[in-house]
């Protein structure tokens, strides 16, 4: 009667677990929300921060380069006798006050105000960059510390049902009916479960601690994934590549490459002449006879010669041009590296989708089934006992594949949501 008693609560509790579903249902815990993790995470990183500095340290200079040299004041005596230092023998004798004023040459100025805050706008890129990377890298620990969940949650609904069918062994052993063989498969069963949820601790830990690295310790123990993100259909590849353009980091490339033309353009313009008005106004003492001297305004404009261009000039318009080339090299392959990278999450999480719905159409309830059908032979003392040991296995074993399956779709995801600008 006791044999019997365990074997039916054996099928009542396999029952219950299959009713569940392809995947375990979590209670909704309450704690940190992926959004409030994303929001922290880009609140608190310091790259970002630093960047998005840099971005308003160069606008400041964009302001500063477009506006003229501070005049500068002179103050001295002009024309002063060495034999007696008199300030009023002498005709040309005067105290002088002038300022002098320089201008560089041509648009220089406007140019480098023009490149300063076109490096401003692709620092601005980078930041969005940083943001978009750091959601991504959030959202990946959180689908991971979301499947550790599941599976956790798996292994919990099978602890129970293993731990009946070992009392049932033993119960049979005990009985006479039972060979001692099934109570050690039935233990080894029971030892199996537990190192795989000690595994899935260990992996638990292991996100958490890289998670506390984008929230900080405290957050990160309560950040609470309440389960795998569910499937959507993928748009079509070609569509998200059309996307890459407008990406934050191929922005980042083109306004760089764009700054690099206007040095160029700073480098021409640094072949005209640069110029400087020097006004200044002299004050001269009377005669000492009493007769009174004018004061006396001196102008005067002085102009850079810009003769020997070759080794200056005609050099640095040289070097914006091959500064120009590289950067749109790197931009190219850039942009191949983004396309293989798109594409290769694009094919992962498309194949992985498509696994997944084979186990959800085909593996799943044939393993439902071959559990259920050892059980009833065992029971009927049709079939050994470790073929139920077997079956179950083999049932736990699919549905943590399907787990990883969607988990792994899910990271791929979010790789695409990335690169192609849904990263927000």
């Amino acid at each position: 009667m006791l044999l019997f008693l365990h074997r039916c609560a054996g099928v009542l509790t396999l029952a219950a677990v299959l009713a569940g579903g392809s995947l375990p249902a979590r209670a909704v815990a309450q704690g940190l929300t992926l959004a409030d993790s994303e929001r922290i995470a880009i609140d608190r990183d310091a790259m970002l921060r630093e960047m998005r500095a840099q971005g308003a340290a160069m606008r400041e200079r964009a302001v500063m380069d477009g506006e003229l040299m501070d005049p500068q004041l002179r103050v001295g005596a002009v024309n002063v006798p060495v034999d007696s230092f008199s300030l009023d023998a002498e005709d040309m004798t005067m105290f002088e006050v002038g300022v002098v004023q320089e201008f560089k040459p041509g648009r220089s100025r406007q140019l480098s105000r023009k490149q300063m805050l076109q490096l401003a706008t692709a620092m601005d890129a980078t930041a969005l960059d940083r943001e978009w990377i750091v959601r991504r890298e959030v959202r990946k620990l959180w689908t991971q510390l979301a499947f550790v969940g599941s599976a956790k949650a798996l292994l919990a609904d099978q602890a129970g049902w293993v731990e009946q069918m070992r009392q049932s062994a033993r119960a049979r052993y005990a009985s006479g009916e039972g060979r001692q063989l099934d109570v050690l498969q039935a233990g080894l069963d029971a030892a199996m479960l537990r190192e795989q949820q000690l595994d899935l601790d260990r992996e638990e830990a292991m996100y958490r601690a890289q998670l506390s690295f984008w929230l900080g310790a405290d957050e990160a123990a309560r950040a609470q994934p309440e389960g795998l993100s569910p499937r959507a259909e993928l748009e079509p590849l070609a569509a998200l590549e059309a996307r890459l353009a407008r990406h934050p980091a191929q922005l980042d490339y083109m306004r760089r490459i764009d700054a690099a033309r206007t040095a160029e353009d700073v480098a021409r313009e640094l072949r005209k002449p640069a110029w400087m008005l020097d006004v200044s106004y002299g004050f001269r003492q009377n005669a000492p006879d009493g007769m009174s001297r004018p004061d006396m305004l001196s102008a005067m404009v002085t102009v850079g010669l810009p003769l020997f261009r070759g080794d200056r000039q005609d050099r640095a318009v040289s070097a914006a041009k091959l500064d120009e080339q590289g950067l749109s090299e790197r931009h190219d392959d850039h942009q191949r590296e983004m396309q293989a990278m798109l594409s290769e999450a694009w094919n992962t999480a498309h194949r992985t989708a498509e696994l997944e719905r084979f186990y959800e159409t085909d593996l799943l309830p044939l393993a439902e089934q071959s559990v259920t059908a050892a059980l009833l032979g065992w029971r009927s003392n049709r079939t050994m006992f470790d073929e139920v040991v077997m079956a179950r296995r083999l049932t736990l074993e699919t549905r943590m594949k399907h787990l990883r399956l969607a988990a792994d779709r899910a990271l791929a995801q979010h790789d695409i949501d990335y690169l192609a600008g849904d990263a927000r």
